[in-house]
């Protein structure tokens, strides 16, 4: 990191011989607005009679993005969400319980310079991009561009936060040393990328995988695998994996994918996820990353006119017990404009272990975006 803190040094040194034929009021005069305004409503019925049966919310939700004008391959952005209690079935301290630990967040900030085709350094908050590096990140990633038609991510986390319409977390350590990564993308060849990657966690372990993706006019293909290794300072964690094979099929508006994800028997891929992932296709998928679990699914998708249909079925075995859960997620999306669109979803969540609850989820989202 200290090469990388010389680098952005003299680029500034640099900026700074130019700053007085140039203002940089046109870079934030020229900058760019978005938002998002949108209304979820979420009411979620266990089937168990020993708990609580309904629970329910709605959440009125503002998001603001502000991103300025380039200034010498300089740019910034600031992005502020804010979510108020619309109405709630039991009533609680939205501030103290789960789904939202905050009523409003500074999501993005951060400070980034490119040059175009050749680097890219982006410091602050920030919201992640990569296979195990996703939702909001605290702390800095440098992307080069060694070899045409390839770029090497080299960062840091050190917090991280998921923050939406449905739920919005503090920014918090998921490890206590953070995360340093490698993540390199090639698309040397037509209509394949090959994605392997590292990430160490101080104190708490490391992984290495590699993700390949074949997408064509007809057909894709996903494979990845991703081993761990734990620390000893990892409490109750141990070596795993994670395997996931994924085939697509597509006949003009139609869609079907499906899938198989496995974990190891010893360690799972808890710590795999640990600061986010983009495998489980479920809206709960509670399963998927425990020790020894067995996922297969799919996932069906049609488009007409401006209506998107989804129905995504699967199951997951796990434990020695061959304990399983099935999930059914059944969507329509409703694109009433460009900006602005409705949404539904029906889960219904059913398991073959005592100890867990069987439950449907009733999900509604309107967004207007700009």
């Amino acid at each position: 990191m200290k090469k990388v803190s010389l680098v952005v040094s003299a680029m500034v040194l640099t900026s700074s011989v130019f700053a007085d034929s140039l203002t940089i009021d046109d870079a934030f005069k020229n900058g760019e607005v978005e938002g998002i305004i949108a209304l979820y409503g979420q009411k979620k019925k266990n089937k168990d009679q020993d708990i609580e049966r309904n629970l329910a919310y709605g959440n009125g939700h503002l998001g603001l993005a502000y991103t300025t004008d380039s200034f010498y391959g300089f740019n910034a952005k600031v992005e502020a969400k804010g979510n108020v209690k619309l109405g709630e079935q039991h009533k609680h301290d939205w501030k103290d319980n789960a789904p939202f630990e905050n009523s409003a967040l500074f999501t993005q900030a951060y400070l980034q310079y490119e040059l175009d085709n050749v680097i890219s350094i982006r410091g602050g908050r920030y919201e992640g991009e990569y296979e195990w590096l996703s939702d909001y990140q605290q702390g800095a990633v440098l992307e080069i561009l060694p070899i045409p038609n390839t770029v090497v991510a080299i960062g840091y986390s050190n917090k991280k936060s998921e923050s939406g319409i449905d739920l919005s977390e503090d920014f918090y350590k998921a490890s206590e040393k953070g995360v340093y990564f490698v993540d390199i993308q090639n698309e040397g060849l037509e209509n394949i990328i090959f994605n392997p990657y590292f990430y160490e966690m101080p104190d708490f372990g490391r992984f290495y995988g590699l993700k390949t993706i074949i997408d064509t006019d007809y057909f894709g293909i996903i494979a990845q695998y991703a081993k761990s290794s734990a620390d000893e300072k990892a409490l109750d964690d141990e070596d795993g994996y994670i395997a996931h094979i994924e085939g697509t099929l597509k006949i003009e508006d139609f869609t079907a994918s499906l899938g198989y994800i496995k974990t190891s028997k010893k360690g799972g891929a808890v710590q795999i996820a640990t600061y986010g992932d983009n495998i489980s296709p479920f809206e709960d998928g509670n399963y998927v990353y425990d020790i020894d679990a067995r996922t297969t699914y799919l996932n069906l998708g049609y488009s007409i006119a401006e209506v998107e249909l989804g129905a995504l079925y699967g199951a997951t075995k796990y434990s020695e017990d061959n304990f399983k859960e099935k999930e059914l997620n059944l969507s329509v999306a409703y694109g009433i404009t460009d900006s602005l669109t409705a949404g539904v979803m029906w889960v219904n969540v059913d398991t073959n272990n005592s100890q867990d609850t069987d439950y449907d989820k009733y999900l509604l989202a309107v967004e207007y975006s700009f």
